[in-house]
């Protein structure tokens, strides 16, 4: 409950959601220090006899604990470290030795429709979520993939042996987890698992997800559509044999390039409005233009970031401690150690500068792993080459007809939506090649009418399809509804405001 409670505040709360997250870790490991204890008296010689009947239940509690503990540092990307996995791999070779990490268990034992799970399915269930989330689900996606990961692998077992060329295997006496056969795999104690009943359950659901929303593929909603994409993420990572279409796009090039980030819309925005603009007019001809209302067209740029230097930056809280470590024409992976990161989540809209490039470029967070000792690793899909700062203003039909009439001065008092305009094409991976603009996603919807004013023009804009969206901002398709001149002197009241 309380995770259910984490999971659905992130967005709406994200103070309430951190502190329930960490109400649900300091549950889990007292549990598991609770559970442990006990074990530790029940394994005593003398007390062996009598605690020999719960054994089994204690053993696969206390596993489950440990996948709990997984599961929650998942939800934040985090990865365990050496010991962990020690601790988790001792605790079924103790099973196994006393013969009971296949009992069926439940605390509910006297309910027969209370499925029953071993301390094996535990421990296979918890090196399964590792092997799942590649730091590209969200905490809601990784829940929810992670329960029918749950039902579907059920049948699983370890073996001694292998029993195809393409099986999963453990070392037992190591310190990580699963890892796919290369044929020459070496270890203490080697187990093998073949995820290929797994696969099958997954596919089987994704058929169901097909069947049950509609009749056509082009008709599926697009929640079953995302359901069906997250058990395509799950299938690429526990499948006997990888997954084709998992494979990067593009060739990447390894380097390591310091490099300057900024996260979120607003600071990005902001970044923008602090860069020298480009030629408005011309931009204009083709689209929209994107000079910053609110200035004279004969008013001076503001100054470049000429002082652009660490200082001014650090300045920004905006962080600089980044490195680029691989590149390709459509993403990069880049790293840092610290606090850099922290504010770093999965579908950010990032903008980076490398030390060797001279323009900012932006992209969104497709995978995040937190490694040890505070180093943040992301994977970024760059979208954009160029893109610019944009305010609209958004109006209702009356306010619509006011700022037309009365021109910027009267339009600039009207609620206004800071965004980013992206000239196509947009997205080196399958370009976009018509208008699009990125926008608070409070502030989207779609077939809404926005001013957009201009130095000699003031235009209304019609937001069209999305596409993408995520908590924080939308990425959608724009259409110019109407270009009017602005009214005389308007230049001279905008400089008296």
């Amino acid at each position: 409950m309380l995770f259910r409670q984490y999971v659905a505040s992130l967005e709406s709360a994200p103070a309430v959601s951190a502190r329930l997250w960490q109400a649900c870790f300091d549950l889990t490991q007292a549990f598991a220090v609770a559970y442990g204890a006990v074990l530790d008296a029940a394994l005593g010689p003398k007390a062996y006899g009598t605690w020999k009947p719960l054994v089994p239940v204690i053993f696969a509690r206390l596993v489950h604990y440990h996948g709990t503990d997984a599961k929650l540092r998942l939800c934040r990307h985090e990865r365990w470290i050496p010991a962990r996995w020690a601790a988790l791999h001792r605790l079924y070779l103790r099973a196994s030795e006393l013969g009971v990490h296949r009992m069926p268990t439940s605390l509910e034992a006297s309910n027969s429709a209370v499925r029953q799970w071993p301390a094996e399915q535990e421990y296979v269930y918890t090196m399964l979520l590792h092997q799942l989330n590649g730091g590209n689900l969200a905490p809601a996606q990784f829940d929810w993939v992670a329960a029918q990961l749950r039902t579907s692998c059920r049948g699983l077992k370890l073996r001694a042996l292998p029993e195809a060329v393409d099986d999963f295997f453990v070392d037992a006496g190591g310190v990580s987890g699963l890892s796919r056969r290369t044929g020459q795999e070496s270890g203490q104690v080697l187990r093998y698992v073949d995820t290929a009943p797994l696969a099958a359950q997954l596919d089987l659901t994704i058929a169901r997800l097909r069947r049950s929303d509609s009749t056509s593929e082009e008709s599926i909603s697009p929640a079953t559509r995302e359901r069906i994409r997250i058990l395509q993420i799950a299938c690429g990572a526990l499948v006997p044999v990888a997954d084709s279409t998992d494979l990067r796009r593009d060739p990447r090039e390894a380097c390591s390039i310091p490099a300057r980030v900024r996260i979120g819309l607003a600071r990005i925005h902001q970044l923008c409005k602090g860069q020298a603009p480009t030629d408005s007019d011309a931009v204009l001809s083709k689209v929209v233009e994107v000079r910053s209302t609110g200035r004279r067209a004969d008013a001076p740029a503001p100054a470049r970031e000429s002082r652009d230097t660490l200082c001014a930056t650090l300045a920004l809280a905006d962080h600089t401690m980044w490195q680029v470590k691989d590149r390709s024409v459509s993403g990069l992976r880049i790293f840092t150690q610290g606090e850099a990161g922290r504010t770093l989540t999965l579908g950010a809209l990032v903008t980076i500068r490398q030390s060797d490039v001279s323009k900012w470029r932006l992209g969104v967070v497709r995978r995040i792993t937190r490694l040890s000792q505070g180093e943040i690793e992301a994977g970024v899909s760059l979208i954009a080459e160029r893109f610019e700062a944009i305010t609209l203003h958004a109006t209702d039909a009356a306010g619509d007809e006011r700022a037309r009439t009365a021109g910027e001065s009267e339009s600039s008092r009207l609620q206004k939506i800071e965004g980013l305009y992206l000239p196509p094409p947009s997205r080196p991976h399958k370009p976009i090649l018509t208008k699009t603009i990125i926008v608070p996603t409070r502030d989207y919807a779609e077939g809404r009418e926005v001013i957009l004013t201009t130095s000699r023009s003031i235009y209304t804009v019609a937001m069209r399809g999305l596409v993408e969206q995520r908590g924080e901002w939308s990425w959608a398709a724009i259409r110019i509804v109407r270009k009017e001149p602005r009214r005389a002197g308007a230049h001279a009241t905008d400089s008296a405001g």
